[in-house]
């Protein structure tokens, strides 16, 4: 396992890079679980809480760019544990909230840690891993977001009916405050004097985004803030809406959160067949395929909407529509690291990701809309966004090239 690293002394940090972006996806997702809840307890119709997505979302894209940005000047274990701090404290404190104004707040200061510990632990398990690991790696890491999501899931399923929603919130911020507070630790041992670790002579965040959009780079950049943009708006759109739509739809609480796990267990799955096509096909045909899946799955999910009658296939299609949409998001953060060089590599993946974040912010609106729609309409749309992705995969010129075995 050694082998793995580039030096067996960054196993822990690896590890705890990896548990970050768990508690990330499992408090990001707590209060789509929680909606139906939350709503039928303070007698408000779920469409009023898109703004409340939506602010999480901002949350998310300035800390994207911020933090992603702070990570560059100040270290990534540092700038990774302020975002689970973040994150975990502004999840906790959702347990106390009364109002949407409150819990609005609430998640816009828990979306600024949420954002900054993406292109952090995406930068340091890329700086961690051995090269020839790399990819797989941090596609890895990533898809722990849709691992947190069904963890989460599965817990909303058991605490929901039995304690109701304020335990789920205090629980996911208990366990991310304590996370962060080992990622500290883990700044001041040994390894955080490596100096690969230390504050990198990276250029101010202007010249970053100038050398993105340069001549030779722009056509790459433009594309890869176009995919995260269609990406995040299909993504998100299933993880905020997904619970609320099949709780509409006559599924009970349970039955709504199992539902919206397995999609998240179709987003590890894909992530993993995904990277593990990559090395034989390239991402490009990798990433392509899925896209074009994707939509396929939701044209049918738009043509059988979810039903409580046929439990089996209305969940197997939500599986297996996170296998392509939420797959692809994973590995495009494998596809954005090897875009940039590691001086700059945290604030460009935070800048892309943040112009995806907009997209998402969409989804959070438009979502309160089409799950009134009841699938037919909603899933029309997400096919739609998984055909625009599908066409910026395709304008994206450096993809990671198939590894060609010597004869």
């Amino acid at each position: 396992m050694n082998a793995i690293f580039v030096r067996p002394a960054r196993r822990q940090l690896g590890i705890l890079t990896v548990l970050a972006i768990l508690l990330d996806g499992l408090d990001g997702q707590a209060l789509s679980f929680a909606l139906p809840a939350i709503a039928s307890e303070w007698g408000a119709e779920k469409s009023a809480f898109g703004i409340v997505f939506m602010a999480g979302l901002v949350g998310m894209s300035v800390g994207t760019i911020l933090l992603g940005y702070a990570g560059d000047r100040i270290g990534r274990p540092a700038a990774l544990g302020i975002s689970v701090v973040l994150f975990g404290l502004f999840t906790g404190l959702c347990a106390l909230a009364g109002s949407v104004n409150e819990i609005l707040l609430l998640r816009f200061i828990a979306g600024l840690g949420m954002g900054g510990a993406i292109p952090n632990a995406a930068a340091l398990m890329s700086e961690t891993i051995a090269p020839r690991w790399r990819a797989v790696a941090v596609t890895a890491t990533i898809l722990c977001i849709p691992l947190g999501g069904m963890m989460g899931g599965i817990l909303a399923s058991w605490v929901l009916p039995a304690y109701g929603w304020r335990p789920l919130f205090i629980g996911c911020g208990l366990f991310s405050m304590l996370l962060g507070a080992l990622l500290f630790l883990e700044k001041r041992g040994p390894v955080s004097v490596s100096p690969d670790f230390r504050p990198l002579p990276s250029p101010g965040f202007g010249e970053t985004v100038a050398v993105l959009l340069g001549t030779g780079a722009r056509r790459d950049t433009l594309a890869m803030w176009a995919a995260y943009f269609w990406s995040m708006m299909a993504v998100y759109l299933s993880l905020n809406w997904l619970p609320s739509l099949l709780a509409g739809a006559g599924f009970d609480l349970g039955d709504a959160s199992i539902g919206a796990a397995l999609f998240n267990c179709g987003g590890i799955v894909g992530a993993l067949l995904g990277a593990s096509l990559i090395r034989p096909l390239g991402s490009r045909v990798v990433l392509v395929a899925m896209a074009l899946g994707g939509g396929a799955v939701s044209a049918l999910l738009a043509a059988y909407p979810p039903n409580p009658a046929a439990f089996a296939l209305s969940v197997s299609l939500i599986a297996l529509l996170g296998v392509f949409s939420a797959g692809i998001q994973s590995i495009l953060f494998a596809v954005a690291t090897q875009l940039y060089p590691v001086e700059t590599r945290a604030t460009a993946i935070g800048v892309a990701v943040g112009f995806g974040r907009t997209g998402a912010m969409i989804s959070a609106l438009a979502g309160g809309v089409l799950i009134g729609w009841q699938g037919g309409g909603y899933f029309l749309v997400s096919a739609l966004l998984m055909a625009m992705l599908a066409v910026s995969l395709m304008v994206l010129r450096r993809h990671i090239e198939r590894h060609r075995e010597p004869a």
